[in-house]
Order: structure tokens, then sequence, then C-alpha cells
């Protein structure tokens, strides 16, 4: 007998979580749909249905699921934030704030994770003021909260003010010292300000298994070889570089080879081939550096390092006030969604070189 045929809701509920947080929503969603068969007026069920669809991006049926709950809850606080969610990525947006301010009237503002979690849905949307009002609610409610702090420092480092973000992300620190996202923010914002001790005591003390980002795991390098004069070969170094493998591993020979087809098939021009992240670069403090010239599809011509071109690219674009990593992800995402073909964005470079593969600029020297 399958195991699953004594369970009851409450047994298929937290295994289809489980595989939700490991981020198997193929096997959660089947689980969920054999469970409702067996259960289908179960509330905990069709609100781990709903934000299994809306991980999926199947919105329509999160938003049946999230219905399915509030004809029998009205007041479900997970329901109405899931639906509100799947009203924001269906453009809907005049009917999820009513949802978000009507959790507030509910007294739900004293809920800590139920405001994170509005927060985020609205950061993801780039509903900036909106997302910090949720995320001080969340604050309000405990002042004691290092993920409160650390997503108010993200919303205001989207915003471009690295003040606020360098205030808040230095908050969840102390809020809570082993939190390796809040340590990464703070030492990325210290490193774009200039403070390259500073961004390495913050970096270099996230534990190497904690890493999660290859930016991080890049830095840490750079900075130890510059500030401690390591060689590229140190074995302090090593432990990082091999994170830096695991998290942005470099394209196979057919990986490249494939990209340059699919780009000529749809009628690219294939550019410079990427290469790896440049881990040895200049120091940030030399005063030697390699210019370069790109020539964007609007005529617009840029040259200074890859950097300074792509800092001079967001400077000029709709959206000036983002980080420079937010930028380079936005866009690459954009030129994924619009070639089919993978856009990096983990350096000014190696994200050059990938637009330029699919036609999106020129690079010219």
């Amino acid at each position: 007998m399958n195991l699953s045929d004594s369970w009851n809701y409450e047994q298929f509920d937290a295994e289809a979580q489980r595989l939700y947080e490991a981020g198997d929503f193929d096997q959660a969603l089947g689980l969920l749909k054999e469970a409702l068969t067996r259960y289908p007026d179960s509330v905990e069920l069709l609100v781990s249905l709903g934000y299994t669809r809306l991980a999926r991006e199947e919105y329509a049926w999160a938003r049946a699921a999230f219905d399915g709950v509030l004809r029998i809850d009205p007041e479900h606080e997970e329901a109405l934030a899931g639906l509100g969610d799947v009203l924001l990525k269906l453009g809907e947006r005049a009917e999820a704030f009513q949802i978000f301010e009507g959790l507030i009237a509910l007294g739900y503002d004293q809920d800590v994770e139920l405001m994170l979690c509005v927060g985020r849905s609205l950061l993801r949307e780039g509903l900036l003021s909106r997302a910090e009002r949720f995320f001080r609610l969340a604050l309000a409610a405990d002042r004691e909260s290092p993920d409160a702090a650390l997503d108010l420092a993200f919303t205001f480092y989207r915003d471009g003010d690295t003040e606020g973000a360098l205030f808040w992300s230095r908050e969840a620190v102390r809020l809570d010292p082993r939190f390796g996202e809040a340590r990464a923010l703070y030492g990325n914002v210290l490193y774009e300000r200039g403070d390259f001790r500073g961004s390495l005591v913050q970096l270099g003390a996230i534990p190497v298994t904690d890493l999660a980002d290859p930016i991080v795991a890049w830095r840490v390098v750079d900075l130890k070889r510059r500030l401690e004069n390591l060689p590229s070969d140190a074995e302090e170094l090593q432990p990082y570089l091999l994170a830096l493998e695991e998290l942005a591993p470099e394209p196979s020979p057919e990986e490249r080879l494939l990209a340059e087809v699919e780009a000529r098939a749809n009628g690219l021009t294939a550019g410079p081939g990427t290469g790896q992240l440049d881990l040895f670069g200049r120091p940030p403090d030399a005063s030697a550096v390699d210019v370069h010239r790109v020539r964007a599809p609007n005529g617009v011509v840029y040259e200074g390092d890859w950097d300074g071109i792509v800092r001079a690219m967001r400077n000029g674009s709709e959206e000036p006030g983002v980080s420079l990593s937010d930028f380079m992800r936005n866009e690459a995402m954009r030129l994924h969604a619009l070639t089919g073909i993978a856009v990096s964005w983990q350096t000014a470079r190696a994200f050059l070189e990938d637009s330029a593969c699919v036609g999106a600029l020129e690079i010219e020297r």
C-alpha cells in the first residue's frame, strides 16, 4: 500500500509544503491534486494549491484556487494575500491594492509574516513606496525582525537610495549577526560606495557554505587579493573559487556553440564569446584601465571600462536609479524573453559580451 493512502489532509499539506520549499513544484502540484480528490473542501490544501500554481506562473489556476478558499472563508488572510499577488501579476493593480488594504482593516497589520509577504509581492512588481509601507508595518509589529529590516534595505537599494540600504542592512545584521543575506547586501553596498575594507569584513564573515550569490564569492576573492596581497592560487581563496564554480559555472564549449547557432538562426549577429567571470581584474584603485567601445542599436556609442559602460547605459535608461546588478539582471531577463538565449549578468563584461552575442549591441573594441 502506498504510504499516502493513509494520510490525512494535514500530512498531505506538510509534504506538499516540503516539496514546494525544495523547489519541486511539479511534485507538489501532483500531490495536492491527489489530496484534493480526497479532501476537496480542505482550505489548507486549496491555499497550498494556489501558491504552488502561483510559483508555476499559472495565474488563472492560482486565482481559481484562492477564490475557492475565499468562498469558504472570505477573510482567510493567506488566500487574500495570494489573490492580491495574482492580481498584481495580471495587471489588476487597483483590485490588488484594495485587497491588501483590506488585510490591514481586518487587523492583520500585526501579522509580521503576512505583512512581509504582501510587501515582497509589491517589491517584485517594482511598487517600491507601497512595499516600503508594508515592511514598515511588519517592523512596527516586531521591532526585532531582521527580515523586515532587510526587506526595507532591499527596497531602498532598488530605489537607488544607498544611504537607506546601508542603514537597514546594517540594522538587519545587528538584529541577527548570522543572517547571511543581510551581510551580503550590507557588504555589496559598502563595495559600491568604495569602502572595500568594510565590504570585505562583511562579505568575508559569511560562511562559504552559506554563499548563494556568485557576486559575493567573486568580490571576496577580488578584495582578498587586492587588500591582503594574496596570490591567485592562495589556499585561503580556494573555497571561494570552488563556490564560484558551483554558483556560476562556465558554459561548456557545446553550450557556447549552441548559443551562437541559436543566435544566427534568429538572424542575430554573434559578438565575442562570453568569458569567465573576470575574477582577477584590476584593483579598485588602479589607474590604468582597458578602454572599450560599445555601440547600441540606436547609434549611441559608449566608451570606457566594462563597468563604466554599463553604468552609462543604466544612467540613460528608464530606471537610472536601480543598482548596476539589478539593471543588468532586468536587461538579461528581457533579452532572454526576446531571444530565448540566456544572457549573463553577474559581471559587466559577461553582460556586454552576451548582449553582443544576441545582437542587442555591438562591441567595436
